[in-house]
């Protein structure tokens, strides 16, 4: 029997400094899939989004598709072709995202009292969260 550590099926990385690494890593993928329903995250990583990460992201070749809550903000926002965007209706807030890229999955919470995220590398965790991710996004094209 085969045992994984966790540091190599789940990591954790701390504050603001931790969740802007596994962003800056998504920026080496070919794909990347974002379920966005955080909407105070300049409270954790101020205008790095804003200023920094999102105009490298949408001007690279990383082709992205992001689940994002239906509001005039999200949908005054425009995109290449190569960035598709889906809407869903919140019922719930939740200072969070997850991203999907190169293999793992990255939950981020944006609680500003203590910022995380959990890097999955796990491949059967991955498929759980690729197959939620696909089944979402062909029930919002719906």
């Amino acid at each position: 029997m085969k045992t994984l550590t966790n540091e190599t099926a789940v990591q954790i990385h701390f504050g603001a400094t931790g969740i802007k690494a596994l962003y800056e890593e998504s920026l080496t993928a070919k794909q990347v899939d974002f379920v966005c329903l955080s909407s105070n995250y300049s409270r954790v990583v101020g205008a790095y989004f804003d200023k920094d990460y999102a105009p490298r992201l949408f001007g690279s070749q990383v082709a992205t598709r992001e689940i994002l809550p239906n509001n005039p903000v999200n949908e005054a926002n425009n995109k290449a072709a190569k960035n598709q965007v889906r809407y869903m209706e919140i019922t719930e807030t939740s200072e969070s995202d997850l991203l999907l890229f190169n293999g793992k999955a990255v939950l981020v919470s944006y609680n500003p009292e203590s910022p995380f995220a959990v890097e999955v590398s796990d491949k059967e965790l991955v498929a759980n969260f690729r197959n939620q991710f696909e089944a979402l996004w062909k029930e919002l094209s719906a």
